[in-house]
């Protein structure tokens, strides 16, 4: 990958590795965290890494605006919103949602405000015709439609899941083999935990352990990929732990958070700790006192 297109993504890579200190391990069990969730700001996660490749040949090919597909809080859509946005291209995104939605203002919930606020277009489509139609049909229907404007189009598949885009990927491998050899002198890891099962679902379990690991640990999971993953790799550890004792394992965190703020609802009955602070009257009180920054 070219350097200065590296940069005008403004990435933040390599992303650094350290130690998870997660309750409940097995003995000698070490687990340590890979946080491509820091690969910057509006593009944290690991979308980037394929995105990197993508849209260095959608450059190339002279293209004036992208366009993807993926569900209603899709990290890669708003990661791409935002990256194409970066190198002066539009973006036009095909949602899916539900039937009843599918004709309303979709909001500015998670990944949508961002994607709106870089001036993203959105087309939404129910979750029953994309069944019928796929996504291929849907990108080449809006790139006909945007070559008939005049536009020059280029498509990424969705989750930019495609040849091009898993250099990304390779070279996301290649990092984590350059940060062993100088981080840890070649000491290696036993295991590499990535992605976890059951696409936007979340149980209430689930949410359950994502508040939960990020007050023991400080480190904020997603409710659609890593944190599925870290919950089945600890259930596991908790039920056949002679598995792994002695193993360092090493779990890639790959973004995502805004995706919690879809999950709000679920969230509320976890984090119920406030109140209105109690102030004695004896306090002394006089206006002008507290300065409003």
């Amino acid at each position: 990958m070219n350097r200065c297109f590296h940069d005008s993504l403004e990435t933040q890579l390599p992303t650094p590795i350290h130690k998870w200190h997660l309750p409940g391990l097995p003995k000698d069990t070490e687990v340590w965290i890979k946080r491509d969730d820091l690969s910057g700001m509006q593009l944290s996660g690991n979308k980037v890494r394929k995105l990197e490749f993508l849209l260095a040949d959608a450059k190339e090919k002279e293209a004036d605006c992208i366009i993807t597909i993926g569900g209603i809080q899709s990290n890669h859509c708003r990661a791409t919103a935002v990256a194409a946005r970066y190198l002066g291209l539009d973006s036009y995104l095909i949602l899916r949602t539900s039937k009843a939605l599918v004709e309303q203002d979709p909001g500015l919930t998670g990944n949508l405000l961002v994607e709106r606020m870089v001036g993203a277009h959105i087309d939404l489509v129910s979750k029953e015709e994309y069944a019928k139609i796929g996504s291929v049909t849907l990108g080449n229907l809006l790139r006909e439609k945007l070559l008939s404007e005049g536009r020059k189009p280029y498509v990424i598949p969705v989750g930019g899941s495609n040849s091009l885009g898993t250099w990304g990927y390779i070279e996301a491998i290649r990092e984590i083999e350059e940060q062993i050899q100088m981080e840890f002198h070649d000491a290696g890891f036993s295991d590499i935990v990535a992605k976890g099962l059951g696409y936007a679902i979340s149980t209430s379990e689930e949410m359950k352990f994502v508040k939960e690991i990020a007050e023991a640990t400080g480190v904020i999971l997603d409710p659609v990929y890593s944190g599925k993953a870290a919950y089945r790799m600890l259930k596991d550890m908790e039920r056949n732990p002679d598995k792994w004792v002695g193993r360092k394992v090493l779990f890639i965190h790959t973004g995502g958070l805004l995706g919690l703020l879809d999950k709000a609802d679920q969230i509320m009955p976890l984090v119920q700790r406030w109140r209105k602070m109690d102030i004695d009257q004896t306090v002394p009180r006089k206006d002008g006192t507290g300065k409003m920054f």
